[in-house]
């Protein structure tokens, strides 16, 4: 149906298909062009979408996540699919790293705004409060990705919100601390361009039910 990769599922899962939000596809297909090095540091990588995606693009991927549960459906997927992509069970923000990436992506735990078409009570679950301690705990997460970051290196950070507090807010901070750090372009006729970022447009998957809504930004280290 779209990039000759995306198809209806039918009657059962397939061996070599992975159920995911078309948006997040979209994300994925149009930020890969960006990267330089295929050597990926996926963050917050479970249940595994965005890693088998890259994968699927010739990416090595090392993924890493905090959350047992979340590793245990990672394994699972990539199991039935028969990939060999490892993750590693750690907490990013408390793990010191030996290694620099020229590239990064940074999938942040969010409010999950951005999924309110088939989650409609997540808008009753947010408030200012917990908004404020995303924001906060998505600094930090950026912070540390930039420090693990070469020169010239890019980091990609998605949430799935629409909230500014979790998008562009976030970013302005950084690039107004952060004066080396400029944001790249994304091609896609498929998101909606900010200033700082871009936001899936899910209007423009109508043929196939919509999308979520994601916010990107592709941060390059100059």
């Amino acid at each position: 149906l779209y990039e000759k990769r995306v198809f209806y599922l039918e009657k059962e899962l397939e061996v070599n298909s992975f159920i995911q939000d078309i948006g997040n596809f979209e994300i994925i297909k149009s930020v890969i062009k960006i990267y330089k090095d295929k050597n990926i540091l996926d963050i917050c990588a479970a249940p595994g979408g965005k890693s088998i995606l890259l994968h699927s693009y010739g990416f090595k991927v090392n993924a890493i996540d905090k959350s047992q549960r979340q590793i245990d459906k990672f394994i699972q997927n990539i199991n039935r699919m028969k990939l060999n992509i490892k993750i590693s069970k750690k907490d990013f923000l408390r793990t010191k790293f030996a290694v620099q990436y020229n590239s990064i992506l940074l999938d942040a735990p969010c409010s999950a705004l951005g999924t309110y078409r088939r989650n409609p009570d997540v808008i009753s679950k947010i408030d200012e409060k917990k908004l404020k301690l995303n924001q906060k705990s998505q600094i930090e997460m950026i912070e540390k990705s930039l420090n693990l970051l070469n020169k010239s290196g890019v980091l990609v950070y998605i949430v799935c919100s629409f909230h500014p507090f979790e998008t562009m807010d976030v970013i302005d901070k950084i690039l107004q601390k952060h004066k080396t750090i400029t944001v790249e372009n994304i091609q896609s006729n498929k998101m909606i361009k900010k200033e700082n970022g871009y936001f899936i447009n899910p209007y423009s998957f109508k043929d196939y039910g919509g999308s979520d809504i994601f916010f990107v930004t592709a941060l390059k280290k100059n």
